[in-house]
């Protein structure tokens, strides 16, 4: 990697964008902090470092160009900058995300504070500036406990399926000005019959005033209206579209939608520019739909690691390339398993139409702390991304990770049911999964984790499921049953949200390898194995879409179609060929 050039130079968030950014990325002043001696020696006011590292790559990484071979749990950051010439009032630092515990100083100073490796950090640094040069210090601590969420970070314990964590600086570091009085986050939803575009503006505070939108199509205005704040921090506003041309994976259409906060006087407070795709899910008869026309789930589970910056793709170019596989392979969805999204990742699913599932990482100890720290992080994520057409469903919980005993334990399941209420209040324009996989409590679909090595033993099992939800997946003393007692899924959409898992690996290793299903030894083998599968998923008529694992290899896990580095392991018309007896043809 070229150390001289700014590395992931993208504005590093598409779905709101001001027109004055300084990116903070590139080489930044480093070291660990194992003995806890930053707080002794007053690291935040420290000015000279020995170590450097390549921001926003996670040290673990080569991208970072640090390349820790262990798990640290103290990670120090240190840059100069100098204040930007700008006529807003106030300067924002924000951080896409920093793994787990992040504590920010300016010229020696405190801050700001955020918990959560995948949700956004955003802290108001305008006091703390001085007009020629200011330091800039961030600590971030991760204890590896799974009473936070973790989703596949290895922490104090390691599972099979757990790859290398994740601490520190992983997302874009950067400075945004603002007024006092700004926009913050913007919420949409579409509906067909009413074709209206609903939006809800959450404002920095109470406003006296007004927001001007307009709403345009290769730069024709489509709809305006400019509507009183009321002296509200959060506005909702519907503009009436005549014709629409509507977001789906075949045409992906976007709108461009710009909008501006006024004062009483009409002074421009702030102005955005910001995109939409209108279209609408829901389900309709038992259905699951896309603008009102039944949706089949031709889905990938996807874990978003890469090689050179596990949770940090090197540039955009890795992400569109990771889309155009997924697409060139036949599949119309990404299952964003275990990890919250980059929103530049999100932005390209948004422009290349390929439908998300957005997954909550889950931590896997359940308490006091991880209640609050999921539904918490959860709620910035959903924020964050709500605006997206491509992510189509949320879903707080996999496999009852951190809720392992709702069967038993009344307090566990409350936390699930809670949750699912809680997402749809703040988002009720797309379903959502409570519990993916299996012990279905609450929620909009009836999904399904079955890796059966057999079409006979899929088949078999999916029927008996769908007519008794309360049977176990297997017979397995650890197996789980599909449905909870006095939970009824049936009526509901039914997609097997995991299947396959068929490992392959072309060289012969001694290292550690695992793998869900069969470990076929030849290319024809695993087309074979790959085949007598997916035409086991056309068997079943109330199957209304499925998400194979996985799309590619991570690390020890070998259950990709492609390896880690993205190289197909068959070719990938073959691969498509192979799935395209499934959905719609």
């Amino acid at each position: 990697m070229d150390t001289t050039a700014l590395p992931r130079s993208e504005y590093p968030r598409p779905i709101l964008t001001r027109p004055h950014w300084l990116n903070l990325n590139g080489i930044w002043d480093f070291d660990v902090d194992e003995q806890n001696r930053g707080y002794q020696e007053d690291w935040p006011a420290r000015t000279t470092w020995d170590n450097q590292i390549i921001v926003p790559f996670a040290p673990g990484t080569s991208a970072s160009s640090v390349s820790l071979d262990y798990d640290p749990t103290r990670v120090w950051y240190h840059r100069t900058f100098s204040r930007p010439d700008w006529p807003e009032s106030e300067t924002i630092l924000h951080i896409g995300a920093c793994d787990y515990h992040t504590r920010v100083y300016v010229n020696g100073g405190f801050v700001g504070e955020h918990r959560g490796g995948y949700s956004p950090v955003r802290i108001n640094i305008t006091s703390s500036l001085t007009s020629t040069v200011n330091h800039l210090v961030i600590c971030a601590e991760d204890s590896g406990s799974w009473q936070q969420p973790r989703g596949k970070q290895a922490g104090d314990t390691r599972w099979p399926i757990d790859y290398d964590p994740i601490i520190g600086i992983w997302q874009t570091v950067w400075l945004e000005p603002v007024q006092s009085r700004h926009i913050v986050s913007m919420a949409t939803g579409y509906k067909i019959t009413e074709q209206s575009l609903d939006l809800t503006i959450t404002l920095s505070s109470q406003v006296n005033g007004s927001l001007q939108i307009s709403l345009r199509q290769n730069a024709a205005k489509v709809s305006e209206l400019t509507i009183d704040t009321g002296a509200r921090s959060e506005v909702k506003a519907s503009l009436a579209i005549n014709s629409p041309e509507l977001w789906s994976p075949d045409c992906p259409t976007l709108y461009d939608l710009y909008i501006q906060l006024l004062s009483p006087s009409g002074q421009q407070l702030d102005s955005i520019q910001s995109y939409t795709g209108l279209r609408e899910i829901s389900i309709l008869d038992g259905k699951l739909c896309l603008n009102q026309q039944p949706l089949y789930i031709k889905g990938l589970l996807d874990q978003g690691y890469f090689p050179e910056g596990w949770y940090t793709p090197l540039d955009d170019a890795a992400m569109i390339r990771h889309i155009e596989l997924v697409q060139a392979m036949g599949f119309n969805l990404v299952r964003k398993h275990q990890k919250a999204e980059d929103p530049r990742f999100l932005y390209w699913a948004d422009r290349k139409g390929l439908m998300v599932w957005s997954e909550m990482p889950s931590g896997r100890i359940f308490c006091a702390d991880l209640i609050e720290q999921l539904t918490l992080e959860w709620l910035q994520l959903m924020r964050r991304d709500q605006p997206h057409p491509c992510v189509i469903c949320w879903v707080p919980f996999n496999e009852s990770w951190g809720v392992w005993h709702q069967r038993s334990r009344s307090q566990q399941r409350a936390f699930v049911d809670a949750t699912v209420a809680l997402t749809k209040s703040m988002d009720s324009s797309r379903p959502v999964i409570g519990n993916d996989g299996w012990e279905y409590s609450s929620g909009d679909l009836f999904t399904l984790h079955l890796y059966d090595n057999s079409a006979s033993q899929l088949i078999a099992k999916l029927r008996e499921l769908i007519a008794n939800p309360q049977a176990h997946l297997s017979s397995s003393e650890q197996a789980r049953p599909a449905a909870l007692p006095g939970a009824d899924p049936s009526g509901l959409p039914l997609v097997l949200s995991e299947c396959g898992g068929i490992g392959y690996v072309n060289v012969t290793t001694t290292d550690e390898l695992f793998a869900y299903g069969d470990l076929p030894e030849t290319p024809a083998a695993l087309s074979e194995k790959i085949q007598e599968l997916a035409n086991a998923l056309t068997q079943i008529d109330e199957l209304q879409g499925f998400v194979w694992t996985q799309l590619t290899d991570i690390q020890q896990e070998i259950n990709g179609l492609l390896y880690f580095d993205r190289t197909p392991k068959l070719p990938l018309d073959q691969i498509k060929a192979l799935f395209d007896v499934t959905g719609d043809t």
